[in-house]
């Protein structure tokens, strides 16, 4: 051996020694980061129509902060697909909660701490009530813990005039009337008007009350962004949230900003649990078994099990990393998740061209490109004319420019893409080929990250 690649060795070494070495330090830093940032959970993400890489990776880097002692939950943004659900099941893994926004809610804004007024309460009561809560131009009324209304500080004023001329005063429940507008701790924040303070309830109990400024001052929920990074794709309501993190391997796109610098990972690889994979031998943190089970199959459906042209040596590094932890063969498990996830004859037409859609932007023009990865695609292109006219109403519904579909064969490995649009030229122009019947065949593609999507934006 030359003394050069004893050198090259022996620096390899000491390098990985470094990196154990300070692997404990580098968590407990992350750990007092997060701690700065925020004392809320951290919601870990997809995005919206998940696939397995989304769901999966929100698994594995909730599960990494978990383990560097810090708050996270795994959530997901919508329903999980046959494929997904197939890894979920084989590893013994529930589905994550389903968030569907991330608008500040009333229950995170309301006041708790104001005690009600008894509706057997008296006058008397009703004074020393106003008299300690001088700032409140109401007071809330409840019978045991039911909301019964509001008793305005005018109306008892007008109660203690009538002792001058020794009238008959009323009593608390007399006065006591519905309130023009209430609140549910559900309800979103932002709907709370400007002026004025509002009663909240839970069903019909008593929760608080609720105003404009402790919305404003009410904490945001902390986001952490996987496998996306465009807004469209994001869960709705994050502009009311503050994003923490994203780790991704798409394109950087939309007007994502942030309130300050955060966690940033893109790499150019074929899945976003291949990145998640480094991070976990990065920190120096043991990667549970289920967790590798759902890493792998990430990885497996991202790639068509190493088909796609997206997929690169670190994947398959990664993949193969994990199915020893996993404790599985990455070929049989492999071909069995795909074919679970590609029987779709179950599916509607509207959920067809649905199936893992994703939106995109360019020039200002907003289009879906969604994605069914079949074994064979004889039954889907019979009924060719029925998806086209499912892509139509979607893109007719929701105002875009066009609406694709990827029918993508696993053993051929090509996609017949299919569309509603006006986009004749612009499909022609971007894969150079002729466009017959909304359709064109497509050998050898199979990722709409780097086959179909720049392709489309740049024709544009």
């Amino acid at each position: 051996m030359s003394v050069y690649e004893k050198d090259r060795r022996r620096n390899k070494v000491l390098f990985w020694n470094l990196q154990g070495r300070y692997a404990i330090l580098y968590n407990i830093l992350l750990k007092l980061i997060y701690e700065v940032i925020t004392m809320e959970p951290i919601y870990v993400t997809g995005h919206k129509s998940p696939d397995t890489d989304s769901i999966c990776s929100s698994f594995g880097m909730a599960r990494l902060k978990q383990l560097q002692g810090i708050d996270a939950v795994p959530v997901r943004a919508g329903e999980i697909n046959k494929e997904t659900a197939f890894a979920l099941d084989y590893f013994g893994v529930k589905p994550q909660q389903l968030m569907s926004d991330f608008y500040v809610k009333v229950e995170d804004a309301v006041h708790r701490n104001l005690k009600p007024l008894a509706e057997e309460a008296s006058l008397k009561d009703a004074a020393l009530w106003f008299n300690e809560h001088d700032q409140h131009a109401f007071a809330p009324v409840v019978k045991g813990n039911k909301l019964v209304g509001v008793l305005e500080r005018s109306a008892l004023a007008e109660e203690f005039i009538k002792t001058v001329t020794g009238a008959e005063l009323d009593t608390v429940r007399a006065l006591v009337h519905e309130p023009q507008m209430t609140f549910s701790v559900n309800d979103n924040g932002h709907d709370v008007p400007e002026t004025g303070c509002y009663v909240v309830v839970d069903g019909a109990d008593y929760v608080g009350v609720v105003s404009a400024d402790s919305v404003a001052h009410a904490p945001k929920k902390q986001v952490f962004l996987v496998d996306h990074n465009e807004k469209k794709q994001i869960i709705d309501g994050i502009d009311e949230a503050q994003i923490v993190g994203v780790v991704d391997h798409h394109r950087i796109g939309g007007t994502l900003a942030t309130d300050g610098p955060i966690f940033i990972h893109f790499r150019p690889v074929g899945c976003t649990a291949t990145m998640v994979t480094s991070l976990y031998n990065e920190s120096g943190t043991e990667i549970p078994k289920e967790i590798a089970g759902l890493l792998l199959s990430a990885i497996i459906s991202d790639t068509v099990l190493f088909r796609s042209p997206t997929c690169t040596e670190e994947d398959k590094a990664a993949a193969a990393q994990l199915a020893e932890i996993a404790g599985v063969e990455i070929e049989k498990y492999g071909m069995e998740m795909l074919k679970a996830g590609a029987n779709v004859s179950d599916l509607t037409p509207d959920e067809i061209v649905r199936n893992d859609m994703k939106e995109f932007n360019g020039n200002g023009k907003t289009f879906t490109v969604a994605q069914v990865q079949v074994m064979d695609t004889t039954d889907l292109l019979d009924q060719k004319q029925v998806l086209i006219n499912a892509l139509e109403k979607l893109r007719a519904d929701n105002d875009y420019i066009a609406a694709f579909l990827m029918i993508t064969s696993i053993i051929d490995e090509a996609t017949n893409l299919i569309y509603a649009g006006n986009m004749d030229g612009v499909v022609s122009k971007a894969f150079e080929k002729d466009v017959l019947s909304s359709e064109v065949y497509l050998p050898g593609v199979m990722s709409r990250k780097k086959q179909v999507i720049p392709q489309i934006l740049s024709a544009l």
